[in-house]
Protein backbone atom coordinates (compact mmCIF):
# COMPACT_ATOMS: atom_id res chain seq x y z
CA UNK A 1 0.00 0.00 0.00
CA UNK A 2 1.36 3.47 -0.56
CA UNK A 3 1.96 5.51 1.83
CA UNK A 4 0.72 8.72 1.34
CA UNK A 5 -2.08 11.20 3.46
CA UNK A 6 -3.86 11.85 0.57
CA UNK A 7 -4.06 8.66 -1.76
CA UNK A 8 -6.60 10.49 -4.31
CA UNK A 9 -4.45 13.31 -4.67
CA UNK A 10 -1.30 11.24 -5.34
CA UNK A 11 -2.87 9.34 -7.63
CA UNK A 12 -4.34 12.38 -9.55
CA UNK A 13 -0.74 13.14 -10.26
CA UNK A 14 0.69 10.18 -10.92
CA UNK A 15 -2.63 9.91 -13.76
CA UNK A 16 -1.51 13.62 -14.93
CA UNK A 17 2.01 12.78 -15.24
CA UNK A 18 0.91 9.69 -17.19
CA UNK A 19 -1.16 11.29 -19.26
CA UNK A 20 1.64 14.35 -20.17
CA UNK A 21 4.15 11.84 -21.33
CA UNK A 22 2.10 9.60 -23.22
CA UNK A 23 0.34 10.17 -27.06
CA UNK A 24 -2.68 8.55 -27.70
CA UNK A 25 -2.46 6.16 -31.03
CA UNK A 26 -6.55 6.74 -32.68
CA UNK A 27 -6.11 3.47 -34.54
CA UNK A 28 -5.08 1.25 -31.36
CA UNK A 29 -6.34 3.21 -28.35
CA UNK A 30 -2.85 3.19 -26.59
CA UNK A 31 -1.17 5.82 -24.72
CA UNK A 32 2.14 5.39 -25.64
CA UNK A 33 4.85 5.87 -23.11
CA UNK A 34 6.85 8.91 -24.04
CA UNK A 35 9.59 9.04 -20.75
CA UNK A 36 12.22 7.29 -19.24
CA UNK A 37 12.94 3.54 -21.08
CA UNK A 38 14.17 0.77 -19.36
CA UNK A 39 16.80 -1.90 -21.05
CA UNK A 40 13.71 -4.16 -21.16
CA UNK A 41 12.03 -1.35 -23.85
CA UNK A 42 9.02 -0.65 -21.01
CA UNK A 43 8.62 2.89 -19.90
CA UNK A 44 9.57 3.69 -16.04
CA UNK A 45 9.36 6.35 -13.74
CA UNK A 46 9.86 6.58 -10.23
CA UNK A 47 7.20 6.46 -7.58
CA UNK A 48 6.48 6.74 -3.91
CA UNK A 49 5.30 3.04 -2.12
CA UNK A 50 5.19 2.60 1.71
CA UNK A 51 7.52 6.27 2.16
CA UNK A 52 10.14 4.73 -0.06
CA UNK A 53 10.83 6.26 -3.99
CA UNK A 54 11.19 2.96 -6.27
CA UNK A 55 11.45 3.11 -10.21
CA UNK A 56 8.44 0.75 -11.19
CA UNK A 57 7.34 0.25 -14.80
CA UNK A 58 4.99 2.63 -16.79
CA UNK A 59 2.04 0.20 -16.75
CA UNK A 60 2.25 -0.77 -13.25
CA UNK A 61 2.27 2.90 -12.39
CA UNK A 62 -0.51 3.59 -14.66
CA UNK A 63 -2.27 0.74 -12.99
CA UNK A 64 -1.79 2.28 -9.44
CA UNK A 65 -3.19 5.49 -10.71
CA UNK A 66 -6.16 4.40 -12.71
CA UNK A 67 -7.34 0.88 -11.24
CA UNK A 68 -5.53 0.78 -8.14
CA UNK A 69 -2.91 -0.88 -6.03
CA UNK A 70 -0.94 -3.86 -7.49
CA UNK A 71 -1.84 -6.66 -5.24
CA UNK A 72 1.24 -8.87 -4.15
CA UNK A 73 2.56 -11.53 -6.21
CA UNK A 74 0.87 -10.06 -9.77
CA UNK A 75 2.63 -8.09 -12.43
CA UNK A 76 0.50 -5.94 -14.84
CA UNK A 77 1.00 -6.44 -18.50
CA UNK A 78 -0.38 -4.94 -21.35
CA UNK A 79 -3.18 -7.03 -22.93
CA UNK A 80 -2.39 -5.05 -26.61
CA UNK A 81 0.94 -5.94 -26.53
CA UNK A 82 2.90 -3.16 -27.21
CA UNK A 83 4.97 -2.75 -24.38
CA UNK A 84 4.77 1.08 -24.42
CA UNK A 85 1.09 1.28 -23.79
CA UNK A 86 -0.09 2.26 -20.57
CA UNK A 87 -3.49 3.33 -21.00
CA UNK A 88 -5.43 0.99 -18.56
CA UNK A 89 -7.89 -0.01 -20.04
CA UNK A 90 -5.31 -2.38 -21.72
CA UNK A 91 -3.72 -3.62 -18.79
CA UNK A 92 -4.21 -6.92 -17.39
CA UNK A 93 -2.70 -8.27 -13.45
CA UNK A 94 -0.78 -11.66 -13.85
CA UNK A 95 -0.61 -13.60 -10.94
CA UNK A 96 3.36 -14.83 -11.03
Amino acid sequence: MTDHSDSYTYRARLQQKLKQQAITQDDTGCWIWQGQLANSGHGKLKIQVEGVVKVVSAEHASHIAFLGEVPTRHLVKQGCGNRLCVNPEHLELLEI
